[in-house]
């Protein structure tokens, strides 16, 4: 037949297609009934790279290392493509254009290397190898989680202190703040067996949350926190006066106004030698303060 392909003679680019344009497209359209639609293609040329980059991992023991992820960044820094090493530690990326690169590789117990710049003209065979360290704390264990009020799973709680105790002695193994998500975080943590409590101001502490951490583990713990009713009276104090002189001894009323502004007394104290008084413990709500002295 006229278009069967001779197995027999070897390839060559004379005889394999290629592209000389770039496969474009138009829009969207509908034709309805009748109507003549006038679509019209401007063609680009085809840009086939002739440059390759190509490469080995090694670690620090001079033993290749799979699975590392390549990264390839164009000039402006900008991710332009990935690969994978394979078993060998092998990587390659084709049909590159001339120019500037930067170049980097990383694997889960691998610190991100330094990008290095690859500079390719025309037609290059550029071999870049890596070596790199293998950082062992990165197979540490992370604890992290959201710091949230019990009945508000969308109230997070900003500020609250998160404790790591060694779950046998209770002791304090890491500590830190919930930042202003609620977030907290641990890291580079030994495998073990450790509580986690949460506290703040304000709030009941957190029950001992006891976890198993291994090695290489990603924990997350989210934590609720009780408002504690206590913490959440306020207080009422101030200064008695005649023309700037403190009154002793003075009598001090507390009035609640209700929902009809009737007033309710509800605490009574005296001041001391300097005129102060306080009344502690007040829940929230609207009120008013009456002071008088009597002649003794």
């Amino acid at each position: 037949m006229e278009n069967e392909i001779n197995l027999e003679t070897p390839l060559t680019n004379q005889n394999i297609k290629q592209d000389l344009n770039d496969l474009n497209y138009s829009e969207h359209f509908e034709i309805s009934g009748s109507q003549e639609a006038d679509i019209n293609l401007d063609l680009e040329t085809t840009q086939i790279g002739t440059c390759t980059i190509t490469g080995t991992v090694f670690d620090e023991n001079n033993q290749v290392v799979p699975d590392c992820t390549i990264k390839l960044f164009d000039n402006d820094g900008k991710p332009f493509m990935h690969t994978v090493t394979n078993a060998l530690g092998n990587y390659s990326f084709n049909n590159l254009n001339s120019g500037n690169y930067s170049i980097t590789c990383v694997k889960n117990n691998i610190i991100l290397t330094v990008a290095e710049n690859v500079y390719l003209q025309e037609g290059d065979l550029n071999t870049h190898n890596f070596n790199v360290v293998l950082n062992s704390s990165i197979n540490l264990c992370t604890i992290a989680g959201i710091i949230s009020k019990s009945n508000d799973t969308n109230s997070i709680i900003e500020g609250a202190t998160v404790r790591l105790l060694d779950s046998i002695t209770r002791k304090t193994i890491a500590t830190t703040l919930s930042a202003n998500d609620g977030e907290y975080v641990f890291y580079d943590i030994v495998a073990g067996n450790y509580i986690i409590v949460a506290t703040k101001q304000g709030y009941e502490t957190s029950s001992d949350i006891v976890i198993n951490a291994k090695n290489n583990s990603i924990l997350n713990i989210n934590i609720k926190l009780n408002i504690n009713q206590s913490d959440n009276l306020g207080t009422i104090s101030g200064i008695i006066s005649h023309k700037n002189k403190f009154i002793a001894n003075a009598f001090v009323g507390l009035y609640k106004i209700d929902e009809n502004d009737k007033e309710i007394l509800i605490a009574t104290t005296k001041t001391n030698s300097i005129g102060a008084y306080m009344f502690g413990k007040v829940e929230s709500g609207k009120y008013k303060v009456k002071a008088k002295l009597n002649n003794i």
